[in-house]
């Protein structure tokens, strides 16, 4: 899967260079948690993806970068859903291959309910994202960055 490319800090739309951007943001910001979501909304006739990476500060607030791509419409819910497990995936090995340290959490927009159509999902995304040493979280474990992400695809 391809790497999102284009990035912005989210209180501005201004574009930033996310290695460099988040190598100052760290040193600056010694204690700190990063939580990486995506988001996706179909339209009409696309599928458009919201990845976000959440910078919380120490004792509070903080701020986000975010990445849009769309594709074509992506009818299959399966499939969508895992795209967006994919792109939250290959943000953070993308990070830790730039010599970052590894996000807190990847938060995923998946219910632990099997009476919801995204539980089919679930078990492989939880696995796939504790593969590379990540903790993920899910819809009853309070995950911020895909509220944010879900404004952010809109």
């Amino acid at each position: 899967m391809g790497f999102l490319k284009k990035w912005k800090r989210l209180s501005d739309r201004e574009n930033v260079q996310l290695i460099p951007y988040l190598e100052k943001w760290i040193e600056e910001n010694p204690i700190h948690k990063i939580y990486i979501g995506c988001d996706s909304h179909n339209g009409p006739q696309k599928t458009t993806f919201a990845t976000v990476i959440v910078l919380h500060y120490n004792g509070g607030g903080g701020h986000v970068l975010y990445s849009r791509e769309t594709f074509p419409l992506i009818k299959d819910r399966h499939e969508r859903l895992w795209k967006e497990v994919e792109f939250s995936v290959s943000t953070a090995m993308f990070l830790m291959e730039n010599g970052l340290e590894k996000p807190d959490y990847i938060d995923v927009d998946l219910n632990p309910d099997p009476r919801y159509q995204s539980n089919s999902v679930l078990r492989a995304a939880l696995g796939l994202i504790e593969s590379i040493g990540i903790a993920p979280r899910y819809k009853t474990k309070s995950p911020w960055s895909i509220s944010i992400a879900d404004k952010a695809c809109r």
